[in-house]
């Protein structure tokens, strides 16, 4: 089935063209109806898919209307072959290029990783390492004050008479060490330290 619609074949001439076209036209018609089977043959071979093959075929006559105008048959039959040889090249460059059949869909993947990203690990690492030393550097009654209350999660009584001091001191002990940790790891003032 010829899939170029006879209307088209003789359509935009001018007028003082128009009876040469309408005869030229009509011959392309029936060279190319006759060229139909064989092309149809020919694009199945270079894609192996009917619709491919289809589709290569419309858009080959498409591309051949611009010469509708030639009545020699070996001339329409090898530029119908050119062209048809043009449009499987494009079509496999273009296959190329997309790897459609290389796509998967996104939809069910997981994007965002859970995982902290290395460099967050490593300055985790080294801020918890200013941290220890600067807890370990504070003076040994004020050391204990402080992992009794943030490690041992006692108040501030229960250390008070644990140490034998008072609750005051136990406060300012504290108070001291998150300062001190506060500094070293570089949080703005004013914010506390949890």
């Amino acid at each position: 089935m010829l899939l170029v619609p006879r209307d088209i074949l003789s359509a935009d001439p001018s007028p003082s063209q128009a009876a040469d076209v309408a005869v030229g036209g009509e011959v392309f018609a029936v060279l190319l109806k006759e060229m139909e089977a064989g092309l149809r043959r020919y694009l199945l071979g270079q894609f192996g898919s009917a619709p491919a093959a289809e589709d290569a075929l419309q858009e080959t006559f498409l591309r051949m209307l611009r010469y509708r105008g030639l009545d020699d048959a070996a001339e329409v039959r090898a530029l119908l072959y050119r062209v048809a040889a043009s449009v499987v090249a494009d079509r496999h460059r273009h296959a190329r290029t997309q790897h459609a059949d290389q796509h998967c869909t996104l939809d069910d993947q997981d994007l965002v990783s859970t995982d902290p990203q290395p460099d967050r690990v490593l300055a985790g690492q080294q801020q918890l390492a200013l941290i220890k030393r600067a807890i370990a550097e504070l003076p040994p009654r004020c050391r204990q004050a402080f992992l009794l209350h943030r490690f041992d999660a006692l108040s501030y009584r229960e250390i008070a008479r644990r140490m034998g001091t008072s609750e005051r001191t136990v406060e300012n002990q504290i108070a001291h060490a998150l300062a001190v940790c506060r500094r070293v790891s570089g949080e703005q003032r004013g914010r506390t330290f949890k």
